[in-house]
This record gives C-alpha cells, sequence and structure tokens, in this order.
C-alpha cells in the first residue's frame, strides 16, 4: 500500500471514528432527561450564577464554563427590564456587576446592551449582559436552566406575573422541559399559576421551616405531583426540615441543597468542604441522601465526585 493509500485511509477511520462520537453525543441523555429517570446514582451540580471565579457571574462566559468542568444544572437569576425583556442578572439594579448605573426595571434592553460586566473583583470585561433567550439557547440539551427571582413579581402586577411571562419565553424557545424552578409556593397556587406547564418543567417546592404546615404541604406534593426533587433548608438537625428529609427519599424524589449557605446545609456547605473537610462538607450531604447540590465550585466540586465515582 502506498502513502497515498494509508494516508486516505485514515482519513477514513478518522471520519468514521468522528460520526460515531457525534452520533453517540447525540443520543446521549441530557441533564435534565437523566434527571428526570429517578433511577441512576449521579449525584447532580448546580452552579451558583454559572462560573463566576473565571467569568462574571450569570454570564455567557460563566455559562458555558460550567458546562465545560460537567455542571448539569446553572441556578441563573432574572429580572425584566422596562420594556418587557428578560435579562440574566442578580441584582435589581446594574451597578455592582457592570460599568453603568440604575435601576433594571426603569431602563430598556437597549440601554442594558450598551453596558459590559464586571468580575465579582470589579475588573472590566468586554462581556454583555445575556438575555434570557441567548443563555437557553446555550444551554440546549447541555444543562437544565434554574430559574431564580422566577417568585418576585414587580409592583402592581398580579401574583404570579413574572411566572407566566417567564413561561411564554419558555414555551417560545422550546425549553420548558429544560427549565427548573425553586419556589415555596403551595401545592394549589402552584397549580394555579403554571398550570399545565407544572407537569412539563422542573419544580422543585422548597422544604423548610417557615412553610406553613410543612409535613401536609410535602405530602401534598408528593401526592399530586411527585416532584423530580424537593430542595431542602435546614439550619440545623433540630428541624422538622431534617426530619422530613427520608420521607421525601423513600417517596421516589431527590432531595436538592444548597451548599452556598450554611443556613440550608446546618454547616455542612462549601466552605466547609473547601476550607476545612470535603467529606464533612459535600461528603456529609451525599451520604444523608442529598443527590443534587447546588455550589460556589462547580469545578472543585466536580472534581471530588468523579473521584468518589458519583459523576
Amino acid at each position: 500500500m502506498n502513502q497515498t493509500s494509508k494516508g486516505l485511509l485514515r482519513l477514513i477511520h478518522f471520519m468514521m471514528a468522528s460520526i460515531l462520537a457525534i452520533a453517540t453525543w447525540a443520543q446521549s441523555p441530557t441533564p435534565a432527561e437523566l434527571l428526570r429517570s429517578k433511577d441512576n446514582g449521579k449525584v447532580f451540580v448546580a452552579a451558583h450564577r454559572g462560573d463566576w471565579k473565571y467569568a462574571p457571574e450569570n454570564s455567557l462566559e460563566g455559562l458555558r464554563n460550567a458546562i465545560f468542568f460537567g455542571a448539569d444544572i446553572i441556578e441563573t437569576d432574572v429580572r425584566q427590564t422596562a420594556d418587557g425583556h428578560f435579562i440574566v442578572m442578580h441584582d435589581a439594579s446594574v451597578d455592582r456587576t457592570t460599568n453603568g448605573t440604575g435601576a433594571i426595571s426603569e431602563m430598556t434592553l437597549a440601554d442594558i446592551r450598551k453596558l459590559r460586566l464586571k468580575t465579582n473583583w470589579g475588573q472590566s470585561t468586554p462581556f454583555k449582559v445575556p438575555t434570557l433567550e441567548e443563555y437557553l439557547s446555550e444551554a440546549r440539551g447541555k444543562a437544565i436552566i434554574y430559574l431564580d427571582k422566577a417568585g418576585i413579581d414587580p409592583p402592581c402586577t398580579q401574583e404570579g406575573y413574572t411566572v407566566k411571562a417567564l413561561l411564554e419565553v419558555l414555551r417560545r424557545e422550546d425549553a420548558l422541559r429544560e427549565a427548573m424552578f425553586v419556589l415555596d409556593w403551595p401545592y394549589e397556587k402552584a397549580r394555579r399559576i403554571f398550570g399545565t406547564a407544572l407537569d412539563s418543567v422542573m419544580y422543585c417546592p422548597v422544604v423548610e421551616e417557615k412553610v406553613p404546615n410543612l409535613a401536609t404541604y410535602v405530602d401534598e406534593y408528593l401526592r399530586k405531583l411527585h416532584p423530580v426533587a424537593f430542595q431542602f433548608r435546614m439550619a440545623s438537625l433540630d428541624t422538622e426540615t431534617y426530619r422530613l428529609l427520608p420521607h421525601v427519599l423513600q417517596a421516589g424524589s431527590r432531595a436538592f441543597v444548597a451548599a452556598t449557605w450554611p443556613l440550608h446545609t446546618a454547616g455542612h456547605d462549601d466552605n466547609t468542604s473547601i476550607f476545612k473537610s470535603t467529606d464533612d462538607g459535600w461528603g456529609w450531604l451525599i451520604k444523608e441522601g442529598f443527590s443534587m447540590i447546588e455550589t460556589n465550585f462547580p469545578k472543585d466540586l466536580l472534581e471530588y465526585l468523579k473521584k468518589e465515582g458519583k459523576h
């Protein structure tokens, strides 16, 4: 066989391998499909505001980084502009995270698109504030978008205004089944506001002490919706919230927790994991049955989970 033939054969092998890899990737279940399956031992990682260590928080760059690390869920914050567009930003104003000033609700999308994001350390970047549509497009098939701030309605609007407006965007972008909402609403309110969309989105009821009639609230959700997960917020182990954890797990729902906060994890949070003992932080949460963990350190948590064979 001459060199030309050998080269052609290598090219054919490379092309076949590439086609096989693409086909395999296309057939792989998405994070949303995996989470809904409920029957795998994987621990799902939610990146708080994306990756804000190596990029600005809630930026497309931070979203891409978190997906590159392997995050399954991207916690992001949504705010609505004066002309009705949703952008991705935590604060109600642009002051902290951009080179501009002003309340988002008093600015148009065109105003905000002129701004540039800053890092959490105040450094300037060339990056723009993303719209929700851009975020959904970038994450499609690669990560679940957890829409925080969805329960906050603007003044003088009807109850559930923000959720209903977000559902319109999600339907338009064909992203209902890849969106997550975490709210402490009673089941009746959730069903009334979401309507049939409650059966399409991933709705995670909040379990915490301030919820009235907590056990009854949890049982009603288990009977009428059987959520993919409940998000627990437990300040200590001497709480009804913590005591309800085995009940939720035995019913077949997952337990979700934000390790970003010591008051949500009874002190077994990100900082415990990074600066003291991983086993007493993320490791403790996993042993307790939490299989969805929100974190400020997605890269570190994912490295730990891969070492433990949990991701």
